[in-house]
């Protein structure tokens, strides 16, 4: 018996000072995500990496003030992330995007 879905994987990559108003961009996001009925979202803050600019964000005791690159991934049926997609790079136009077809098992009591 086979219950996954097939969905959608997105990677957002934004950095730690990045805002959408007074808020972090990646908490903006998230609640962007929620407020449409996304599955689900989780952020990860990296310890190191760097984007297009090429310079290097590492997290040390001598930072004045870090910029650590964050990882947002949301995993979502396919009908959903084009849904929100138009929006979502209104939001973040700066952001490194990836997206990746997944199946997933959503194992809960509700129903999505």
């Amino acid at each position: 018996m086979d219950d996954f879905e097939d969905g959608r994987l997105l990677r957002i990559f934004v950095d730690e000072t990045d805002r959408h108003g007074a808020q972090p961009l990646y908490t903006a996001i998230v609640e962007f995500l929620r407020a449409r009925g996304v599955l689900g979202a989780i952020v990860f803050r990296a310890v190191e990496g760097y984007g297009s600019h090429g310079l290097v964000h590492a997290a040390n005791a001598f930072a004045w003030q870090p910029n650590l690159p964050i990882l947002i991934e949301v995993v979502e049926r396919q009908a959903k992330v084009d849904e929100i997609l138009p929006a979502l790079r209104e939001l973040a136009p700066d952001a490194f995007v990836t997206d990746e077809r997944v199946r997933f098992l959503h194992l809960s009591q509700k129903k999505a």
